[in-house]
């Protein structure tokens, strides 16, 4: 399970989800699939079951490490709406991907991947 904290009425800090690296997938493609890619957040109150956020525009953002490699983050910037109820919430993001890379040899399929794939987010506003 992955936690994630976030005061009430606050609008930082920004949730960024990192994507694991388990060697079974060429993440090269997969980053540049992922950039062409429509993103949305998701959050649900895990008591109520009660959607507080729907599908709400997120990004992803090259990650600033300094490494000789290219990787992103997927990102979520909070609006004070969204942190103004205190509680215990799970977060989802959905990737779509367009498809739009095929012609530039990016042979990646269509459709939605769900992030986090392995443990829940599990987000507390206090």
């Amino acid at each position: 399970m992955q936690n994630f904290l976030i005061n009430q009425n606050s609008e930082l800090p920004i949730l960024r989800m990192e994507l694991i690296l388990d060697g079974r997938h060429n993440f090269n493609k997969f980053y540049d699939a992922v950039q062409d890619a429509s993103i949305t957040f998701t959050m649900t109150n895990v008591n109520t079951n009660v959607i507080k956020i729907a599908n709400a525009p997120a990004y992803i953002k090259r990650r600033e490490d300094g490494g000789c490699t290219e990787e992103y983050v997927i990102c979520y910037d909070w609006k004070k709406r969204d942190t103004k109820e205190c509680g215990v919430y799970e977060g989802v993001f959905t990737i779509h991907f367009n498809g739009n890379l095929t012609a530039e040899g990016i042979d990646f399929p269509q459709g939605d991947l769900i992030v986090p794939l392995r443990e829940k987010l599990i987000i507390t506003i206090r």
